[in-house]
């Protein structure tokens, strides 16, 4: 670790902290200020460029070759990866909490960019796209946000997502729109607008919203749907303009019934580290044995704690990963590096994964069952692309890519 104070034109003091283990490749540019963070093992891409009058980037960052990243303030959380070639021009602040991902060719241009843990904007996300550099344009994101691939974020006035609002491909959110054949003098007002969409909402794939709209917490909007009004919370809407076709009535399983849809869902996960090249099986007690070096085992709310630290003795050094299905606050603190802990209504994560812990907690992710905020989803390669991906030394993309 070093630490340089050096004065900055003999007045105010320059303070930059860079960890060990940072990764630079060839052509990384950098024109930074007098507050830099550099955490341990951060990994910058090559002909990458870096301006920003404060810079931070969290515990193991990792930044993509051929980045474009322009901020007055640019701070990336522990853990979070860009991909190659996406590019930032924000001129106050550019914030991602740790564990988020953004993929190769997203462009962001507004004002401001603030997004809470394990975001995800899709490959050719574009966050600006006319009239971004106005005072107005501020875009507030919360936890656990995930946007397709190819959606357009028009963010001329306020974009406001709250926690886990997800989208498919091609979403466009717009704040503003005019023509200058219907001019305001003509009786054609030009439309500027903020949006804001609450919690859990799912946007399908080329849904469409409108400026001023406000969407209700859990509402589903159906594929092709033009948003053009409010829709209140809990309800299915679709159609031009959409409208609401029904109030969503979910009823979540409990008990023995929720235990089996777990366990149905495991069988799942076995086909595929089947098609990814490992063995895995069932065993006598109903965990499943990965490749001789790994356990899982799924346990009832009933499952006393010596029964559950037996298995986990049994594992010896072995990953050993354990599903409840409702919280266990008895288990806590649950600890070691390739032992972990998934509680998945809640969806807590506690402890450390190993390859096929990654593996299950990205495959839960995309039966909706996300647990964890601390890191990005990321996968065990499939034996058969990785092969092909190595003739042509191409990367095997097992991220949160949908």
């Amino acid at each position: 670790m070093t630490i340089d104070q050096t004065p900055d034109d003999g007045s105010a003091g320059r303070r930059r902290l860079i960890e060990s283990g940072v990764t630079l490749g060839p052509g990384v540019r950098a024109w930074l200020g007098a507050d830099v963070r550099i955490g341990r093992d951060v990994t910058i891409g090559a002909g990458t460029v870096l301006a920003a009058d404060t810079l931070t980037l969290g515990d193991g960052v990792t930044i993509g070759e051929d980045c474009d990243l322009r901020a007055g303030t640019l701070f990336l959380g522990d853990a979070t990866e860009l991909q190659p070639s996406v590019t930032v021009f924000v001129a106050d602040a550019f914030e991602i909490e740790g564990g988020g991902r953004i993929e190769s060719g997203t462009q962001v241009t507004c004002r401001s960019f603030q997004a809470d843990r394990l975001l995800y904007l899709g490959q050719g996300t574009s966050v600006g796209y006319g009239g971004t550099t106005a005072s107005t344009s501020h875009v507030v994101l919360g936890a656990r946000v995930a946007i397709g691939p190819h959606s357009i974020l028009n963010a001329n006035h306020p974009i406001i997502l709250g926690d886990q609002v997800g989208s498919g491909s091609h979403l466009t959110i717009w704040t503003h729109g005019f023509h200058f054949g219907h001019r305001l003098l003509d009786g054609y007002p030009a439309t500027f607008a903020p949006v804001r969409i609450e919690r859990n909402v799912w946007l399908a794939y080329h849904a469409t919203v409108l400026p001023g709209v406000t969407i209700g917490a859990d509402t589903i909007v159906a594929s092709g749907s033009v948003v053009s009004r409010d829709l209140p919370a809990g309800v299915l809407a679709g159609g031009v303009p959409a409208a609401v076709k029904r109030t969503l009535d979910p009823r979540p399983p409990q008990g023995d019934e929720a235990h089996r849809r777990i366990d149905a869902l495991l069988d799942d996960w076995i086909a595929e580290l089947h098609w990814k090249g490992l063995t895995a099986e069932r065993t006598p007690d109903g965990g499943i044995d990965v490749a001789g070096r790994h356990r899982v085992l799924l346990v009832t709310d009933d499952t006393d704690l010596d029964s559950i630290n037996a298995h986990a003795n049994a594992a010896d050094r072995r990953g050993f990963h354990l599903l409840t299905v409702d919280d266990r606050p008895d288990l806590r603190p649950w600890t070691g590096r390739t032992r972990a802990l998934f509680e998945l209504r809640s969806g807590r994560l506690s402890g450390g994964l190993d390859d096929v812990g990654h593996d299950l907690r990205d495959f839960l992710r995309r039966n909706a069952l996300p647990c964890g905020d601390q890191l990005p989803f990321r996968s065990l390669p499939v034996e058969g692309f990785a092969r092909l991906a190595a003739l042509t030394r191409k990367p095997t993309t097992t991220g949160i890519g949908r």
